[in-house]
């Protein structure tokens, strides 16, 4: 068995290929929950590297650039009981960091940004999206089970959007290509 797996969140992002550089992909689904569950299944399969990749926005980076990630924050509130960003009862909850080649981080939320929507979100969440280099909705996820269980885990995104995913589905036809002579 081939010890590394791909992990996206939609087929979309790929064009719907079933395998990457002769490495399986399994599919996700967005958002954290989904991420986590096929991290999981990841593990009990017997993969020992998860290699996640995908779209993200950014208001730091340009639309098209490719971003390998080091370090990244989740989004959980559980305030006043602990600051935002941490996890009640978990030291060192705020942050995972599994690459220290890459200075870039990820702010990985459940919440679409849309820079046009901007009353709807905390002080917090806004202060994150403006501090992190980009945000997505599984890096932190997929970093935690991998962290867990001792699987080797890398992440590269690409930037998508900046708040204004109307062009998503093109975007991610072209930034495939990009992605592949990285890895």
């Amino acid at each position: 068995m081939n010890k590394k797996v791909f992990i996206i969140a939609l087929p979309e992002e790929v064009n719907h290929i079933s395998s990457l550089l002769s490495i399986p992909i399994i599919y996700s689904g967005a958002g954290k929950i989904n991420a986590a569950i096929a991290a999981y299944k990841a593990f009990t399969n017997g993969y020992k590297e998860i290699i996640n990749i995908g779209s993200c926005g950014s208001i730091k980076h340009s639309k098209g650039d490719i971003i390998k990630v080091g370090i990244s924050f989740q989004d959980i509130d559980f305030t006043p009981l602990c600051p935002y960003g941490e996890t009640l009862f978990e030291s060192n909850s705020n942050e995972i960091r599994f690459d220290s080649s890459s200075l870039y981080n990820c702010f990985t939320t459940d919440y679409f940004y849309d820079h046009t929507q901007e009353f709807k979100y905390s002080k917090d969440y806004l202060n994150m999206i403006s501090k992190c280099d980009i945000f997505d909705m599984e890096c932190f996820a997929i970093a935690k089970i991998c962290k867990e269980h001792n699987m080797k885990f890398s992440a590269y995104k690409w930037v998508s959007d900046n708040g204004d995913g109307s062009n998503w589905k093109e975007d991610c036809k072209i930034n495939l290509e990009k992605i592949k002579s990285i890895i």
